[in-house]
């Protein structure tokens, strides 16, 4: 059974299709509709909308068949997609050099029949088809390929909309100027993170800085460069962000970093480490900035955010008050100053 070829244009139609973040995710029941009007308006007895991903087709949804994975190599839609510009029709999959010893055809389901119009969208990338099949030798009318088709575009622009909403909702949550998550991730981010401890005990950290200098910068060299100072902090922090952690800008010079399943002691070391890189960068700069910083470690859950928050405030004041580029840490009601190592 010879497989699809992989179209030229593999990694930029990859990168289209995870761009609309739905493989692996919660079916739209929007797609199950459209499934169900695609097997009943075509008389046919299953219809599939299909992603084909690198190495498997993913199913969004079906109506008559079960919505699941398949190996690429099996994949009728595979296929499809190799003609973005027309839909396939395979009247007897038993007689097609392509399908013939496929086991989808030779063993359950027993597909026989297959029709598909490639999803694409406003890039020209093929994303996947929503094909209709049958166990029996048959064909589609013009009429019939007509809606298939009008049944396509709708599944486009539902996936279009839905991208448009994560790009919108990732503008509402990212600081315009660092690129950083903002204050609104933040909370949401931490919301999450007591919800877990409160679950299951996972101990988290909250990381609060506030840059020490920042001002006169601002005022001697002007906003642009301060700016640059802020992007030269976001990018060192975005560089320690681990997978889980939150970091963000919560605006002015004031930034923040989750530090999500981290006990007290990496929640001690990451912070350090990050104060003193922040130092670090800027002592190569004509006029540098330090940072203050408070880190609560919460080995119990704070009972609400404005308490987590608060807390985390209070010790980056007692850093700053303690002397500035200071990490005041606390954990278990027990309070420490220490100055920040230096970066060298």
């Amino acid at each position: 059974m010879p497989a699809a070829a992989i179209p030229a244009t593999e990694a930029a139609r990859l990168s289209e299709l995870r761009s609309y973040e739905v493989l692996d995710q919660a079916c739209d029941i929007s797609f199950d509709n459209i499934a169900s009007l695609a097997a009943q308006l075509t008389g046919c007895s299953a219809a599939v909308v299909n992603l084909i991903d690198a190495d498997r087709q993913v199913s969004m949804a079906a109506h008559g068949l079960p919505v699941g994975e398949l190996p690429r190599g099996l994949s009728f839609c595979s296929h499809t997609i190799l003609t973005p510009e027309r839909m396939t029709v395979v009247p007897d999959a038993r007689a097609d050099d392509r399908f013939s010893d496929n086991p989808l055809v030779n063993g359950p389901p027993g597909v026989t029949f297959y029709a598909g119009v490639p999803l694409v969208n406003p890039q020209g990338a093929a994303l996947g088809a929503l094909c209709v099949v049958d166990f029996a030798p048959r064909d589609i009318s013009e009429s019939q390929q007509v809606v298939l088709q009008q049944l396509a575009q709708t599944v486009m622009t539902t996936l279009e909309l839905r991208r448009a909403m994560n790009r919108i909702r990732t503008m509402s949550l990212t600081d315009g100027l660092t690129g950083l998550s903002n204050r609104a991730a933040l909370l949401d981010g931490l919301d999450r993170a007591i919800a877990a401890q409160r679950r299951a005990g996972t101990p988290f950290a909250l990381v609060y800085l506030d840059l020490d200098g920042f001002k006169k910068v601002n005022d001697l060299e002007g906003h642009a460069a301060g700016d640059a100072v802020l992007r030269g902090v976001a990018q060192v922090m975005a560089a320690r962000q681990r997978v889980g952690d939150v970091a963000a800008r919560l605006g002015g010079d004031e930034f923040a970093l989750l530090l999500a399943a981290a006990t007290p002691e990496l929640s001690l070391a990451l912070a350090t480490d990050l104060a003193a890189a922040i130092a670090g960068s800027a002592s190569a700069q004509p006029r540098g900035v330090t940072a203050s910083v408070g880190v609560v470690s919460f080995v119990t859950p704070p009972s609400d955010l404005d308490h987590a928050l608060a807390a985390a405030d209070e010790l980056m004041y007692e850093a700053k008050l303690a002397g500035k580029n200071r990490i005041a840490h606390r954990e278990h009601a027990v309070t420490t100053v220490a100055p920040i190592p230096s970066a060298g």
